[in-house]
């Protein structure tokens, strides 16, 4: 009974973990391209000219 629950327990925090760790990825993953577009769009604004 104790180790069935310790297992679960154990699991579910893996997920919140694993979860919590996609979300941040995703995060700074946009940050990330947004940030390289407008990096992107300066370099072609100032090649423009």
């Amino acid at each position: 009974m104790k180790v069935s629950r310790l297992v679960s327990a154990v699991f579910v925090v893996l997920a919140l973990g694993v979860a919590s760790l996609s979300l941040t990825a995703c995060q700074s993953t946009g940050d990330m391209s947004s940030s390289g577009a407008s990096s992107s769009g300066t370099s072609g604004s100032s090649g423009g000219y």
